[in-house]
């Protein structure tokens, strides 16, 4: 999970840190943030009120629901915990495929923001009013009550409108401007919604998270009033999420050109210039020198945020990868991570003779880049900074760009040759477009890989009997045996030890689905029937990393191991029975990938198991 500066150890802190993170479209870092207050102040009202906002943004409804829940049936009944529980009926409702439970939860969502509209009426203050007026408005149009959706959307503008000249904070504008525009497309006025959104999107620059709620709301209005409203996306356009990659400068002494330093302040420009036309929210990318840091300073000059994914520890990076450039590039890179947004590193350690950490890395890039988009339903778009007439290779420039073409994104380029030419002969063509060559490898070691990983235990396994040993290897190992054997989700590779069981993948996506798919087997088999206990069950963890891949010499078996195996086995234990979960390394590497059919929903950031430290993980399960 990416690394975030120090708060101050104090409740207000944690507060405002929350509040900022989902102003930014951060909700899985605003979550971390209110988790982290509350095993400090476990009776902060505020903070549970942010962890239940941090969930319903981020898209886990059902832990939302329970947390606001429990403030309800505590007695809170301020505007902001009803309204968010009414939020999560509406989206619940909203998701449901089932007519009758998208009926029951319309209508508990709009009875809940009725009756805080009507005490916000009655007793104020204003913005709870306008606030819980509108989204009644709003879900009155989902069940198409259009008579009730206007009269309540007439009242709520009048109520905006006379506080025309009362002084407000920016975001307290902000949303009496994003509700005046709800209020005129409920109320078929289409110049007056365009008038008052443009409004709000002016108030709420870089306010990523807000911004994206008023877009989804508008949305869902257009789409269920009769009018076109096509227009709401120009209106209300969230800038892109960019991925980038590139070439280093040239070391001294290279025998062709490719990067040259003279060459830094075209490209400079050029990247300023890409970035002009489509200015980015965020930006994804490492820290080599050369064409990562010319990046990152770019998007920095221009207010957004930056996102640092390192493959390897930042002390060795900066001595393979920055001050082979020259020492004018190492303050920039140590300012850079300084003043980062989050910096990632991928790996604890570096792999000497191996790219598979530079591929991983530029997989977490991607995935990082795509999860973010993803929450903001904004657009992501690559940058690449290079030379396309050398070869590619694992971890190089030339593999990425291939990845986000076939991933459908745009990609803009800044092609080196082009600004070259006036100054030098061209690069060599052939051999690998990898922007860091690996120092040699280490002899006798087998193959470094990029391997998905997955560990499953038998729950209570510990407790069966001397007879209940051989039911569990012919009944659970054998359907477990099965399942492999007509699964279309192959592993490469399957250990079992006792209870436990190692599966190692080729790739993420197909990892995630055997996953759920033998999650799906322990937990709709009757293990009873089999003379197990009925709580018999599985927890499943996945991971993804380079791990070396050769021969067991004692055994003569095939052998994955490394560090990152040992990241895998430790989220098992922690996980609960029945569930999958998978590190947010995983999560990444499946979403660069475009994984379909699957969902990945955010837990937490949680300790590991024997102390190894923590770890952001996500809860798998099938998409709806």
């Amino acid at each position: 999970m990416p690394t975030l500066a120090p708060l101050p150890d104090t409740e207000s802190a944690h507060v405002a840190e929350a509040e900022r993170l989902l102003r930014l479209g951060e909700p899985l870092l605003a979550y971390n943030v209110a988790e982290t207050g509350l095993g400090h102040w476990p009776g902060s009202l505020r903070l549970k009120q942010l962890l239940g906002l941090a969930l319903t943004r981020s898209g886990d409804l059902e832990r939302a629901y329970r947390v606001l829940a429990e403030l309800a049936d505590a007695g809170v009944d301020d505007a902001e915990t009803i309204g968010v529980l009414a939020r999560i009926h509406k989206d619940l409702g909203v998701r449901a495929r089932d007519s009758r439970v998208r009926h029951a939860r319309l209508g508990s969502a709009f009875e809940l923001y009725s009756e805080a509209y009507a005490k916000a009426c009655r007793e104020g203050p204003a913005d709870s009013a306008y606030y819980t007026g509108i989204n009644a408005a709003t879900v009155a149009v989902l069940r198409g009550e259009l008579d009730e959706a206007r009269w309540l959307a007439a009242e709520v503008r009048s109520l905006c409108h006379s506080l025309d000249a009362e002084p407000r904070s920016l975001d307290e504008e902000y949303w009496r401007q994003a509700t005046l525009g709800e209020a005129a497309l409920i109320l078929a006025d289409g110049p007056a919604a365009a008038r008052h959104f443009a409004a709000a999107m002016a108030l709420g620059a870089g306010r990523y998270g807000n911004l994206s709620s008023t877009r989804r709301q508008a949305r869902l209005l257009a789409e269920r009033l009769p009018l076109d409203g096509r227009w709401l996306d120009d209106v209300l356009r969230i800038p892109p999420v960019l991925a980038f990659t590139g070439h280093m400068i040239d070391a001294a002494g290279r025998e062709r050109p490719r990067f040259p330093a003279a060459l830094e302040p075209s490209v400079r420009a050029a990247i300023d210039a890409r970035l002009r036309a489509h200015p980015p929210l965020a930006a994804y990318g490492s820290a080599a020198c050369g064409a990562d840091l010319l990046c990152l300073e770019a998007v920095q000059s221009l207010g957004g945020e930056v996102h640092v994914v390192l493959p390897y520890p930042a002390a060795e990076f900066r001595r393979s990868s920055v001050e082979i450039g020259g020492p004018d590039w190492v303050p920039r890179y140590d300012r850079l991570l300084e003043t980062a947004d989050t910096v990632t590193i991928a790996s604890d350690h570096r792999a000497s003779g191996s790219l598979a950490p530079f591929e991983y890395a530029n997989l977490l890039i991607t995935g990082l880049a795509q999860l973010r988009s993803q929450v903001l339903e904004t657009e992501l778009r690559g940058l690449a900074i290079w030379d396309p007439s050398g070869g590619g290779a694992p971890g190089g420039t030339a593999s990425v760009v291939d990845l986000w073409r076939r991933r459908g994104y745009a990609v803009d380029e800044v092609l080196l040759a082009a600004l070259r030419a006036p100054q030098t002969a061209p690069a060599p063509t052939g051999g690998p477009a990898a922007a860091i060559a690996p120092p040699a490898p280490v002899p006798g070691v087998a193959s470094h890989r990029l391997k998905a990983l997955l560990f499953a235990d038998a729950v209570g396994y510990s407790q069966l009997t001397e007879d209940q040993i051989p039911r569990y290897v012919e009944s659970f190992l054998g359907e477990v045996a099965a399942l492999n054997r007509r699964t279309t989700y192959r592993h490469e590779h399957v250990e079992t030890a006792g209870d436990g069981l190692y599966m190692v993948f080729s790739d993420a996506v197909t990892a995630a689905h055997y996953a759920l798919e033998l999650n799906s087997l322990a937990n709709g088999t009757d293990w009873t029937r089999h003379g197990l206990p009925a709580s018999f069950n599985l927890r499943i963890a996945l991971h993804c990393g380079p791990v070396y891949c050769g021969r067991d010499p004692v055994t003569g078996s095939p052998l994955y191991t490394g560090p990152h195996t040992s990241r895998a086995a430790r989220i098992e234990p922690i996980t609960p029975p029945g569930q999958v979960y998978a590190s947010s390394a995983f999560a990444a590497v499946a979403a660069a990938a475009g994984a379909s059919g699957i969902a990945m929903r955010y837990v937490g950031t949680i300790p590991l198991a024997k102390r190894s430290g923590s770890q952001a993980l996500y809860h798998l399960h099938l998409a709806d």
